[in-house]
């Protein structure tokens, strides 16, 4: 239906926009132009101009899921929705955090009915006049409970089919290799096991209506009051958990599950009961289709001879299940006062049914999910001059002038042609605009050596088709030479820095402190600073998830402990904020070589070095000089790969022909290594440049950390030792109390890896970690020198190995070892020497706590 009223938009009015055009009109030209009646030329230009208009502003009025839909069918435009935007199930559940999500999760795995977690307690014992710990408490003075937290035991419910020891053993490898992969860092768990069962038996005598099915109401009453006991937790689809009033928020809210949906509510209420209510059970029964009355009831532990002191409250037994005994249960039915019986294969056959119904509701696999919108394609660049909707007496249409019209009239219907391309020019610019926004919130990558790549733009342009426009254009005008016009490469680079802010924001997230850093320390490029954040962005699901999550503490292989992608969320995201590029557990205190860094030459004409690409072979940089030793070539090299990384380390330039080229240059501004090639435009080098520099980081870089999480450093059941130190000095600030071990970790870091050498850079990687580590947990962050590193990752690695192998007294040993290095590691300095005061400003400065004297300096981590 067309609506009456006008729209309140201007951009929708054609009256509105006339009118302010015309006040625009008179405010400039009120003395040159007086005649503002529809005869005047002017004025038809400004009516026409206006609905043009008015079809801008209503395609800029589209509803956001057709802009942002793509031309094709539906199927080409789901996947490109699909490549933008995160659905429901992939940006909203978390890993498990709280023990509520370890239940869901536990519950979700096949062969389990329901879980509960537990906190364990164990207690070690701090001597304070030594500054020891020990697991036994002692007699002498000063001596300290210290309780450590963190640890946790798992009991199961499992499924009614899983019944021997065997299956039950693998449900609970299961849920320990689940356990292990949702693991929170600093937590552990040390038992899993199944829960013990208490029998219960019910006698009852019930009056039944008399159309009532005595074996269908015989087998409801066991299975409701099995379920009423032990409340069973059910799965739900999607809509099942709309329909129970829960927001979508509410729905997603926690691990991701495998089949469908847990109601919180329901599992909390699924606990372990402490107490059977009588009154609870009645009211099951009377709940049932068929039962009339209740005319005596009781509920004993199977067994029981005695009456209980309190039958309307019947305890059970800490820790164990309470389970409806069917064999020792009685049921006495009355129908009008007679008593009937109900036949035991019958019941049986009922039961079988509601237990099967219950196990395929259980087991049904599920994968809700929130479809992306998908909007209809309504081409909202396309746009005809308005031109074409002048008076024909104008000659400006697709019909032209009259075949009689002499040179001057052609000449001035092109002119005026001319004159209203600006307007042309710009409302085609702003279609072209609007058919752009999947782009300006894309993070596909770009091609900044193709300016003609639309992707490569954020401003969108495109020619206006009308007649004689090879006469209106400059000659050979074509839509790259209008992107040119429109946007330079520092415009673009600029604004797609911004729209990737504002993506960021949309997460709650910022990027301006890495920027403000990388600019001024390094002079980042805003290319790079570009990748950072796309590379943040595009891997945001887990790095928002995996927060809190811990490495997978349970994988034995060797792939699985070192040159491993298996650390932690959080120095996953700590690594994403600080533009690491190797996120992997690795060697730290040397980068080994590839086969792409070559050093080639003899002994005669001297050695070189070059790097090439692995992929396609070409030489990305190669020496500026020879060296006389194979030897003095290697580590010229391995320098060149560390400054490689550095955006302030190459210099542009310049050459007599107007080629553009780059070189490699250390801190004293020498050349060290260049590249073989010049380019014809400065963003083709900054192009190169910036694949060069994303290379040597990829595989070259020496970034990266240790996260050690102490809990994991304790000493095995029933070992003495060896303990974490303690430090008992009562004057001590800033070191840890009794307990080293309940939530507290250690981030190990190279100070002399790349961009970590600067000390803008690691304070700004010092502040990231203290804020992104969750806040029950405290980290201590230590800058370890290459000899240190070299030590601790040494021990690291034979700790990781041992713990995941079978002999005992080898992990007792590694623990000790890597114990004895990770509380010798020193913080170290970058060493400077003291200047005169009439010295340069350019000079670095010597600054206490944050360069050393004369040497590399050395303190306590």
């Amino acid at each position: 239906m067309i609506p009456i009223a006008r729209s309140a938009d201007a951009a929708l009015d054609q009256q509105q926009l006339f009118a302010l055009g015309l006040e625009h009109v008179r405010r400039l030209a009120r003395r040159r132009w007086t005649d503002h009646n529809t005869h005047d030329p002017g004025i038809t230009i400004l009516e026409l101009l206006c609905y043009a208009l008015t079809d801008v502003g209503y395609r800029a009025a589209f509803p956001i899921e057709d802009l942002l839909a793509s031309q094709g069918d539906p199927a080409a435009n789901a996947a490109a929705m699909a490549g933008q935007f995160f659905t429901a199930r992939q940006i909203l559940p978390n890993r498990a955090l709280t023990l509520l999500d370890y239940r869901k999760l536990l519950i979700d795995l096949e062969g389990v009915k329901n879980a509960w977690v537990f906190p364990v307690d164990l207690t070690y014992f701090a001597d304070t006049v030594k500054g020891t710990l020990q697991r036994e408490r002692s007699v002498l003075p000063g001596i300290r409970e210290v309780e450590i937290r963190g640890l946790y035991r798992v009991l199961l419910d499992y499924m009614d089919e899983v019944d021997t020891p065997e299956e039950r053993e693998a449900v609970n490898a299961r849920a320990r290799r689940l356990l292990q992969e949702n693991r929170n860092l600093c937590e552990d768990f040390v038992q899993v096991e199944g829960v013990a069962v208490q029998n219960f038996a019910l006698c009852a005598e019930l009056e039944l209506a008399p159309e009532a099915d005595t074996a269908r109401v015989a087998a409801g009453i066991l299975f409701a009051v099995e379920r009423s006991i032990a409340l069973p937790v059910h799965n739900y689809s999607l809509a099942e958990m709309l329909a129970r009033g829960r927001t979508v928020e509410e729905i997603f809210d926690g691990p991701l599950l495998a089949h469908g949906f847990l109601d919180d509510e329901e599992v909390e209420s699924a606990g372990l009961r402490t107490a059977i209510r009588l009154s609870d059970v009645i009211s099951v029964l009377m709940d049932l289709d068929g039962v009339r009355a209740v005319r005596d009831i009781v509920i004993n532990p199977e067994g029981t001879t005695a009456p209980l002191a309190d039958k309307w409250q019947v305890a059970v037994a800490p820790g164990q299940r309470p389970k409806l005994s069917r064999e020792g249960s009685r049921l006495v039915f009355y129908k009008r006062g007679m008593p009937v019986t109900a036949p035991a294969a019958a019941v049986a056959e009922h039961l079988a049914r509601l237990e099967e119904e219950e196990r395929r509701k259980l087991e049904e696999e599920t994968a809700d999910d929130l479809p992306i919108p998908l909007g209809r394609f309504r081409q909202p660049s396309r746009y005809t001059s308005f031109q074409n909707d002048f008076p024909a007496l104008y000659g400006l249409g697709e019909a032209g002038l009259p075949a009689g019209a002499d040179d001057r009239r052609r000449a001035l219907a092109w002119q005026l042609k001319g004159y209203l391309l600006f307007f042309d020019q710009a409302m085609a610019n702003a279609c072209a605009q609007i058919a752009g926004l999947p782009k300006l919130f894309s993070l596909d990558p770009t091609n900044p050596t193709d300016p003609s790549d639309p992707s490569n733009h954020t401003y969108f342009s495109q020619k206006v088709e009308l007649p004689d426009a090879e006469k209106i254009y400059q000659p050979g005008a074509t839509p790259a030479q209008l992107a040119a016009v429109t946007e330079d490469p520092a415009t673009y680079d600029e604004r797609r820095n911004r729209f990737l802010d504002h993506l960021t924001a949309r997460f709650a997230e910022r990027f301006h402190d890495y920027v403000a850093v990388m600019r001024s320390a390094f002079g980042a490029s805003a290319a790079s600073v570009v990748r950072a954040k796309r590379d943040f962005l595009k891997s945001y699901p887990a790095l928002g998830a995996e927060r809190g999550l811990a490495y997978d503490a349970g994988l034995g292989e060797a792939a699985d402990l070192w040159d491993t992608a298996n650390v932690s969320g959080l120095e996953r995201r700590i690594g994403r904020l600080l533009g690491l590029t190797d996120l992997t557990r690795r060697n730290l205190s040397a980068v080994p070589q590839g086969s792409d860094a070559e050093v080639e030459g003899t002994e005669a004409d001297g050695f070189r070095f070059r790097l090439r690409h692995r992929a396609s072979g070409r030489v990305l940089l190669g020496s500026n000089s020879t060296f006389t030793t194979a030897e003095l070539a290697r580590q010229e090299l391995a320098r060149v790969l560390e400054l490689a990384q550095i955006d302030s380390s190459y210099e542009r330039k310049v050459a007599a022909d107007g080629k553009h080229f780059f070189n490699l240059v250390d801190g004293r501004g020498a050349v060290i290594a260049r590249r073989f090639e010049f380019f014809a435009t400065p963003a083709q080098r900054d192009a190169a440049l910036d694949e060069l520099i994303d290379y040597v980081q990829r595989n070259y870089s020496g970034e990266g950390m240790f996260l050690i999480e102490n809990i994991l450093l304790r000493p095995e059941e029933g070992k003495d030792g060896p303990f974490l130190p303690i430090c008992v000095d009562p004057n001590c600030t800033d070191c840890a109390d009794d307990d080293p071990y309940s939530y507290r970790v250690h981030f190990v870091l190279p100070a002399y890896a790349g961009r970590f050498a600067n000390m803008d850079f690691r304070r700004f990687a010092e502040e990231v970690i203290r804020e992104e580590t969750p806040a029950h947990i405290l980290p201590k962050v230590c800058w370890a020198g290459r000899e240190d590193m070299e030590r601790l990752e040494t021990a690291y690695r034979e700790w990781l190995e041992s713990r995941a192998g079978e002999n005992a007294a080898a992990r007792q040993d590694a623990l000790g070892r890597l114990i004895d290095v990770l509380f010798k590691v020193k913080n170290v300095y970058p060493s400077e020497k003291l200047r005169s005061c009439d010295s340069p400003e350019d000079q670095p400065k010597f600054i206490l706590g944050r360069t050393a004297l004369g040497s590399v300096k050395s303190e306590p981590a």
